[in-house]
């Protein structure tokens, strides 16, 4: 059995749990507003071993053990139970339940496509800054980054609202998919993949009359539509084979 971890509002997510279904793979879609019902939860944590399991609303138990795979696309726990917190132990109970999604995550032994981090569920989220130095080290052409102090902390993880995304490649194990590009923005993607230790990424471009390959974003969650059967097909050779990450 096989699993994609999702939001109800993530559209790709849910294309790529279809269509990999349609490829001959046992996997079950598992929402994150259907964690936050889910009537059981066992998670055991100890020096040698750890171990989860939990049961759905429908009544379906999943153990961790059976699980073979997972295309883990959780951004956050669902927030419907937040609503029910009081404002002032609002942060403090969406940290502690992010925890707790970390821990039982990582208890899966089995391929996670990506794995979460402690700076992202579905995969670590970097700084723009961050982002725009590891894209030059892997080749990319990139705009200098500028920040000022007026600026919301938050903001340096989204696109910068200034530049216009053209296109965006998705790299996975190395494979390229999405927009066609030229063999060495190609590798400068891979590259800037293997730097993060991002498994599953998309990479942003925009373009100028100089340079139409200019990088300007990247995330552990792509648009997975835009990778199409080709990218279908090696999640599932993915997802059955294993692999590192």
């Amino acid at each position: 059995m096989y699993l994609a971890l999702c939001s109800t509002l993530d559209i790709p997510a849910q294309w790529a749990w279809q269509n990999l279904a349609a490829a001959g793979l046992d996997i079950r879609l598992v929402t994150a507003e259907m964690l936050e019902v889910a009537t059981q939860w066992e998670h055991h944590v100890d020096s040698r071993t750890d171990s989860i399991s939990f049961a759905l609303p429908n009544g379906q138990v999943i153990h961790g053990a059976d699980i073979q795979g997972v295309l883990n696309r959780l951004m956050t726990p669902a927030q419907n139970l937040m609503g029910r917190v009081v404002p002032t132990d609002r942060d403090y109970a969406l940290q502690e339940m992010s925890a707790f999604y970390l821990s039982w995550l990582n208890s899966l032994r089995c391929p996670l496509v990506n794995r979460p981090t402690p700076q992202g569920l579905a995969g670590r989220w970097f700084h723009l800054s961050e982002l725009s130095l590891f894209a030059h080290q892997a080749g990319l052409a990139s705009f200098s980054y500028r920040q000022t102090g007026n600026a919301a902390p938050e903001a340096g993880y989204q696109p910068s609202p200034d530049l216009q995304k053209t296109a965006q490649v998705i790299v996975l194990d190395d494979g390229i998919f999405g927009a066609t590009v030229p063999s060495a923005v190609g590798d400068g993607c891979r590259n800037l993949a293997r730097l993060l230790q991002t498994r599953l990424l998309g990479i942003d471009f925009t373009s100028t009359l100089q340079d139409p390959w200019i990088f300007c974003f990247a995330s552990p969650v792509p648009d997975l539509q835009l990778g199409g059967v080709r990218l279908i097909e090696s999640l599932a050779r993915t997802l059955r084979n294993g692999g590192t990450q």
